[in-house]
């Protein structure tokens, strides 16, 4: 059955216990990445599946010989892809109609971090919605339009992507933009500010990452 929304749990930074509880459904498919495997233990959680090359899982996660629960996949540790990209490319190959994705921020490896993500593009390729979120931030990358909801004040950074993103219009935010062109390693989309607790940001050429951080 295809499931309604995929949640991977990645081996990266994940306060806020209740913030990821209260995010949850019931009804979520839940992949860990390897080590996403011990947060998915903390959050009270049996994963669906588990892959990666099993180098930092938590073995009270893996399934008994009697239990259905979870599937696991293993890779070689001397392999070409992360963790949480093979998490991400299997949830794809799924077609839920929303994947999210968490843990993926944070950590001592600024690499790891950038890498996560670029691992946006594969859902956006696939047409399917995705974000990587925390207790503080939303990261989405968008190629048409979006709306943000978040307590006023928050800021709204605008990242292109590709060499240029053209058309770039946001409304409900204090700088406004209106059709203009924002270049890849300008700082012009840098920390807006939602005016109320809800914006939007739109584009006609390009592909825009959508950073939401609350001030809270």
């Amino acid at each position: 059955m295809q499931p309604k929304r995929i949640v991977i749990i990645a081996n990266g930074d994940l306060e806020n216990p209740k913030f990821y509880r209260e995010l949850l459904c019931e009804d979520d498919y839940i992949i860990c990445a390897d080590g996403g495997s011990r947060h998915a233990r903390t959050l009270g959680l049996t994963p669906d599946l588990i892959i990666g090359d099993l180098d930092s899982v938590d073995p009270l996660a893996l399934p008994k010989a009697a239990d259905l629960k979870p599937e696991v996949i293993s890779y070689p540790a001397e392999k070409d892809y992360s963790d949480l990209e093979l998490a991400v490319g299997h949830a794809v190959k799924l077609k839920p109609q929303e994947i999210l994705i968490i843990g993926a921020l944070g950590g001592s490896r600024v690499d790891h971090s950038l890498f996560n993500l670029m691992l946006l593009i594969l859902p956006l390729e696939a047409g399917i919605p995705a974000r990587i979120i925390d207790h503080r931030q939303e990261l989405v990358l968008i190629e048409d339009d979006i709306t943000v909801e978040c307590l006023p004040g928050s800021y709204v950074s605008l990242f292109p992507i590709t060499a240029e993103v053209d058309g770039v219009t946001t409304e409900g935010l204090r700088y406004p933009l209106q059709k203009e062109l924002l270049q890849h390693g300008s700082s012009r989309g840098l920390s807006n500010e939602l005016i109320g607790d809800r914006g939007r940001v739109s584009i006609s050429r390009g592909i825009l990452l959508v950073i939401v951080t609350s001030k809270t």
